[in-house]
């Protein structure tokens, strides 16, 4: 059953060293980034739909798989509320952190043009 839950509280529960929360992944035709994705069980209020996330600095993975969150790296806030999570996952793939940065700067720049909506990415 899906809950609910403010940004701060989200935060903090994704800082948590023993989590256990899962993502998944969506298969997008054309993506403006190779892994986009929700937490299915923690709904945004802004939307009211799972929480959105990218897993910026991986090659395309599984969309028929689930992935444990690993890390919270930052978040792509947005006027609206609609943030985007940033974020590692647990994988026998590594993230090329030298690819996070560039990856989310192409997916911000997609995003703005298409909603045109101007948001800032923070990194923890």
């Amino acid at each position: 059953m899906a809950r609910a839950i403010a940004f701060d509280a989200l935060v903090r529960l994704l800082r948590q060293p023993d989590k256990r929360i899962y993502i998944k992944l969506q298969n997008f035709k054309k993506p403006w980034i190779s892994n986009y994705g929700e937490i299915p069980k923690l709904i945004n209020k802004a939307d009211d739909d799972p929480w959105d996330v990218i897993v910026p600095g991986y090659p395309r993975l599984e969309t028929s798989k689930n992935f444990r969150i690993k890390e919270l790296l930052g978040v792509y806030k947005l006027p609206n509320g609609n943030h985007k999570l940033i974020i590692d996952i647990h994988d026998e793939l590594h993230q090329d952190r030298g690819r996070v940065r560039t990856d989310m700067k192409k997916f911000k720049s997609k995003y703005e043009e298409r909603t045109k909506l101007l948001g800032n990415i923070i990194y923890f």
